[in-house]
């Protein structure tokens, strides 16, 4: 793949469950400063190797390297300390807790207690709504401001790989636009993402590079742009 030396490396990764095989041998590379598409119809595999990445999922087989760190099989808190957080399919927050509780207890391992409350109020200026918001129950929030919630969550991780897990189902368009430029914002500011999303062609426009993920297994890969004329993938995924 193009760009910088791999920051996230996948190798003949395999998950189970049971005696179903949801993952088959994916090997993949994400490059430091990228955004990187998992695109691929529902029950390709998609999110199980986001589950395996962040040890919500044990794999069958593989390995997992950050940096060269072998995180393959490590608990989840172990690989957000690492520098993995997944923003999960829909949303995941606390509903019967306040947005500045989920914020709380999302930042209090890990972050230090005396940086806590500056890096909440930062992403309270990255999303005005949750910080006029902050004693509402996160449960009485829109959609869209939902996602934001859980965007804010996984950002106080500070991650060095942003996962992000299906981050516009249910939304409208104009809810849509407003998360990816979030998105793009994150990946401005430095953050290398892989991007899991249902709308694939806005997925690849936002990408450097792209997987195209068919039953368990790696059907093609290549710079985003160019599967994104792809005659085989416009007619599965663009309505071409």
């Amino acid at each position: 793949m193009s760009a910088g030396a791999p920051l996230l490396e996948i190798d003949d990764l395999h998950v189970a469950y049971g005696q179903v095989e949801a993952v088959r041998g994916v090997s993949l590379r994400v490059g430091e400063g990228q955004i990187v598409t998992l695109i691929g119809p529902n029950g390709a595999g998609k999110t199980s190797i986001l589950s395996a990445l962040t040890g919500l999922v044990r794999p069958r087989a593989g390995r997992v390297r950050l940096s060269g760190q072998d995180l393959t099989g490590l608990p989840a808190h172990r690989t957000v300390a690492a520098g993995l957080t997944l923003v999960p399919e829909g949303r995941a927050i606390l509903g019967r807790m306040t947005i500045e509780e989920n914020l709380r207890l999302a930042g209090e391992r890990r972050q230090p207690a005396t940086g806590l409350a500056a890096a909440m109020e930062e992403q309270y200026r990255r999303f005005p709504v949750l910080g006029e918001r902050r004693r509402q129950l996160a449960g009485s929030l829109s959609g869209g401001q939902q996602q934001m919630l859980a965007f804010a969550r996984a950002l106080l991780a500070r991650p060095r790989v942003l996962l992000l897990d299906e981050p516009s189902m249910g939304l409208s368009p104009i809810l849509v636009q407003q998360i990816f430029e979030t998105i793009r914002e994150i990946h401005r500011e430095g953050t290398t993402i892989l991007l899991v999303e249902q709308n694939a062609r806005l997925a690849l426009s936002e990408s450097s590079y792209a997987y195209v993920l068919e039953q368990g297994r790696l059907a093609l890969e290549g710079v985003a742009g160019d599967l994104a004329k792809d005659p085989r993938v416009q007619a599965a995924y663009l309505g071409g």
